[in-house]
């Protein structure tokens, strides 16, 4: 039985100026099937001496590229089922037909929503890793890509000339095989994984205060009154928050408890 094309993954990531505005400056897209499409884009906004640090796309590099509002679909680019030429028009179809993956996807998607271009159904692996991925119950040291890829072994399987220094085109290969390890290890249907990605990213313990290196689920059971008290004077970290009312209410189980 085929399955569903609305059923199929589509792996993404982009790049930007900054953390501020994100202007995308390069978005790669990997289907199921090997399909790249990897294209870079001339900014309105200014490119960060940080950003650049990170991923090495300089204004010079940048010039000759159109604007993202102004970008075709490659000529030698083929989609049977897509006729038309405007990027934005090829991407708002991606939208309907795929779940769109991504590691940190509300920072990725948030890129793409600045442009006009919603995606409804999104999944994101570093949610799903701080879910299911510990370390004798602790959080592990980082949950990036790069710390997981090495963590996990991932990179012993690799293709290496998929292997580039900070690459939005990389960084889906690497997104890939991080979504396969999940899906052989765990038990989460699609819909598990959609539903944790819309959830808060979990937190087991906390780095900082009287009980820096403690478990939530340990300071909830030893002093219960403290995590009350961080709840009426932490407002910022929603994420934070919402961990500490989960080990209040639940005890700090997970799907993969």
């Amino acid at each position: 039985m085929q399955k569903d094309k609305k059923e199929e993954i589509l792996y993404f990531d982009t790049e930007t100026t900054d953390i501020q505005s994100k202007d995308i400056i390069q978005l790669a897209i990997l289907k199921e099937d090997g399909t790249t499409l990897n294209m870079f884009f001339n900014p309105i906004q200014k490119v960060s001496y940080t950003a650049m640090a990170i991923h090495h796309l300089t204004p010079e590099f940048l010039a000759d590229y159109p604007t993202f509002e102004d970008s075709k679909v490659p000529e030698d680019y083929k989609e049977r089922e897509f006729a038309g030429k405007n990027l934005k028009e090829y991407l708002e179809y991606l939208a309907k037909e795929y779940i769109w993956v991504a590691h940190n996807v509300e920072f990725d998607k948030e890129v793409l929503e600045r442009k006009g271009l919603e995606i409804p159904r999104t999944i994101c692996t570093f949610k799903l890793a701080r879910n299911m991925f510990t370390e004798e119950k602790r959080d592990l040291e980082s949950y990036s890509l790069q710390y997981l890829r090495y963590y996990l072994g991932l990179y012993k399987k690799e293709d290496l000339d998929h292997n580039t220094a900070h690459d939005a085109l990389s960084d889906v290969y690497f997104l890939r095989d991080l979504f396969k390890y999940i899906q052989s290890n765990s038990k989460l249907s699609i819909e598990n994984m959609i539903q944790i990605s819309k959830e808060p990213a979990y937190i087991r313990n906390i780095n900082f205060g009287k009980y820096a290196g403690h478990l939530l689920a340990d300071i909830a059971k030893e002093d219960r009154g403290y995590l009350e008290w961080m709840l009426n004077n932490i407002t910022e970290k929603e994420d934070l928050r919402w961990n500490i009312e989960r080990v209040l209410e639940t005890g700090g189980s997970t799907l993969f408890d």
